[in-house]
């Protein structure tokens, strides 16, 4: 297994750099088309879910992503001060979307941490 950090401004344009990220490392282990286009979807809303839902960027997202040879289990941080409801994670559009392409998904609000797991097709 490997382990990349990656730390990167709370701003949207940004973006970009963490799905190219995103997609290497997928890409590396062998990840279908498919998956990687999944994978990409998948950080990208839950970025997105941290920069709406809570609004101080003074600090830094923590993407960390840990890469087997048939799996990648992503974990974003977002290390800015602040809370974020229940309500916004149960009504929000990017959860349901992340929900639906992740193989396994969990967050902790009180953290501010949410982690998926994609698993590569035909790999048990």
């Amino acid at each position: 297994m490997d382990e990349i950090l990656l730390k990167i401004p709370k701003k949207s344009e940004y973006m970009s750099t963490i799905r190219l990220t995103s997609s290497a490392l997928s890409n590396l282990k062998g990840f279908n088309i498919d998956e990687i286009e999944d994978i990409k979807v998948i950080i990208s809303e839950i970025c997105t879910f941290f920069i709406k839902n809570l609004s101080l960027s003074t600090e830094e997202l923590e993407i960390s992503y840990q890469v087997f040879p048939n799996k990648i289990i992503v974990t974003v941080a977002d290390l800015n001060a602040g809370e974020i409801s229940e309500d916004s994670l149960n009504d929000d559009m990017s959860v349901m979307i992340i929900e639906s392409l992740s193989d396994n998904f969990n967050y902790d609000l009180n953290n501010k941490t949410i982690t998926f797991e994609k698993t590569k097709i035909g790999v048990d």
